[in-house]
């Protein structure tokens, strides 16, 4: 097997100085890194993410990640009783969007494949359901989810589904001290990506897995982060804080001790009409995997952040075109867009009027010097020339289409239009 100490990436490299982070590697727990760049953030005051963290990319295995002075529990609490997940107006994962249905029934379909219809799968981070339902639907029964938010797996539950409300990793012989069988396949779509420890976290899962039986994971693909149908930085937020690509996927079957028998891009049609670039893989119990790569994301990383820059200047033009010299302006969304963009020293706070959000776990939250709001209420006796600015990175349309329903007078200025 091919030495990560000793591989090309690394060589060329260890030339750069490398820095000690204060969270380690997520992948293999290494803390020699390379910084690449310092994200800000303006949050919610109940929210307790950190707001500011160091995009960096680790000597070791190569894997990209947030460092900061966050803890687990910063992002268990967080997920517990922040996660806009636990709304389904607004989140993803439960199919109720059009796009969201389709990418959960074509996931549903490809894993269908490599199952026989009595498998027992376990769904991790299963938000909402979709994907369980999805999974039934095409004759599975034997279904559970995890998910940290207990608002989720009551929904879950209300739909005659097998749900347990818990944070990873499990604690040493949690499942099998409750008696439960084996699972035949875990899936974790769109989760690693979110977790403090990533290798405890599939260790701890992979004690669950029936002999034989098979990890489906799915992430971002870094490789691919896109600055012309996303927004710059857009792939860097509060939380996705680990940046995975297939050599990732390599040292963690290396060091977990599972074969890896397949992974590759995948794409993913937003609603706005953008294509999310993913990849995926699957990890078997049982036999090894000789270290597939050890190509390390700091050049692909680092090109990002590059172009990001580079397109921040039109962004704020824009911005300052349609918001600027004092007009009064009220900011739909309170998202991973307005976080990054209200930190910014440019952004013109001194005219903001309200921000309005339909995620109903932010209504009551200060921000920015202001209450999040329902637009019903944000929205009511402003001056006749405020701007309604959408801070949507994907979900423009709707957006729109919601703020033309309530017959208000206002100009919407959308930030991102949408690409279809």
């Amino acid at each position: 097997m091919p030495s990560a100490e000793n591989s090309p990436a690394r060589s060329t490299l260890r030339r750069r100085r490398a820095v000690t982070s204060t969270r380690p590697c997520p992948v293999c727990h290494c803390r020699e890194v390379w910084h690449l760049h310092t994200m800000q953030f303006t949050l919610p005051e109940a929210s307790p993410l950190p707001r500011q963290y160091a995009v960096v990319v680790c000597a070791r295995c190569g894997s990209g990640f947030a460092d900061s002075d966050a803890q687990a529990t910063t992002y268990d609490t967080y997920y517990r009783s922040f996660s806009k997940y636990a709304d389904p107006a607004v989140a993803t994962g439960g199919g109720e969007a059009p796009a969201d249905l389709q990418r959960l029934e074509q996931l549903a379909t490809d894993l269908s494949r490599q199952l026989p219809r009595h498998a027992r799968i376990l769904d991790v981070g299963c938000g909402n359901g979709g994907l369980l339902k999805r999974l039934r639907l095409l004759g599975f029964q034997e279904l559970t989810g995890f998910d940290p938010s207990p608002i989720c797996t009551a929904r879950i539950h209300a739909d005659a589904m097998n749900a347990e409300s818990i944070t990873l990793p499990l604690e040493r012989s949690w499942w099998h001290a409750r008696n439960e069988s084996p699972f035949d396949l875990i899936v974790l779509s769109h989760v690693l990506e979110h977790l403090f420890d990533v290798k405890a976290a599939l260790q701890s899962l992979i004690a669950l897995l029936s002999p034989g039986g098979k990890v489906y994971i799915e992430v971002p693909d870094p490789t691919r982060y896109d600055t012309h149908a996303f927004l710059p930085l857009y792939f860097f937020d509060t939380e996705h804080i680990n940046h995975l690509g297939p050599a990732s996927f390599a040292f963690l079957a290396d060091q977990l001790k599972l074969s890896l028998t397949a992974s590759g891009p995948k794409t993913i049609r937003l609603p706005n009409g953008a294509n999310y670039p993913a990849l995926f893989c699957f990890l078997e119990a049982g036999g090894l995997t000789d270290l597939i790569t050890t190509e390390s994301l700091y050049g692909p990383l680092q090109d990002y952040v590059e172009q990001s820059i580079q397109r921040l200047a039109p962004l704020r033009m824009r911005i300052l075109s349609l918001v600027g010299d004092d007009t009064p302006f009220v900011l739909w969304g309170a998202g991973s867009l307005a976080q990054r963009l209200i930190a910014e020293h440019w952004f013109p706070r001194h005219s903001l009027l309200a921000v309005v959000d339909r995620d109903s776990k932010k209504h009551g939250l200060q921000f920015a010097g202001t209450t999040i709001l329902p637009p019903e209420i944000a929205l009511r006796d402003l001056p006749n020339r405020t701007v309604i600015l959408c801070a949507a990175a994907i979900t423009t349309g709707e957006i729109k289409a919601d703020y033309q329903a309530l017959g208000m007078p206002y100009i919407f200025c959308p930030i991102v239009e949408d690409v279809h």
